[in-house]
């Protein structure tokens, strides 16, 4: 396989910021050592190469977020609102679930007939 470099620009390729990308990662790195530093250069470059991969993956994923359709959105709504029913049967006996159980139904429910029209 050839390692020639691959333009920028190339089809389907997505543009990020990548001035705001560095910008998350140095945020994260500071949030994270706030009152103290590393105790050597190594343990600093690993520290802002983890933080620097966070905010390269957090990127990705708005960018993939973004590309989402409606319907993919709706089916991954339904998605969370169906282990959220799951939660609920979990819940200690004491506790109630007949509230929560019906909104959650209603708002599948909802989403299932804006789906369908």
């Amino acid at each position: 396989m050839p390692n020639a470099p691959i333009p920028a620009t190339a089809e389907g390729m997505p543009k990020f910021n990548r001035a705001a990308i560095m910008t998350l990662a140095w945020k994260l790195y500071r949030r994270d050592w706030v009152n103290c530093r590393p105790a050597s250069a190594e343990a600093r470059r690993k520290s802002f190469s983890r933080c620097l991969k966070s905010a390269w993956m957090t990127a990705k994923f708005e960018a993939a977020e973004a590309r989402k359709t409606l319907k993919q959105r709706a089916a991954d709504r339904v998605d969370e609102l169906t282990r959220e029913l799951l939660r609920i049967d979990a819940r200690p006996w004491k506790m109630t679930t007949v509230v929560d159980r019906r909104a959650i139904q209603a708002e599948i429910e909802a989403i299932r007939l804006t789906r369908l029209q």
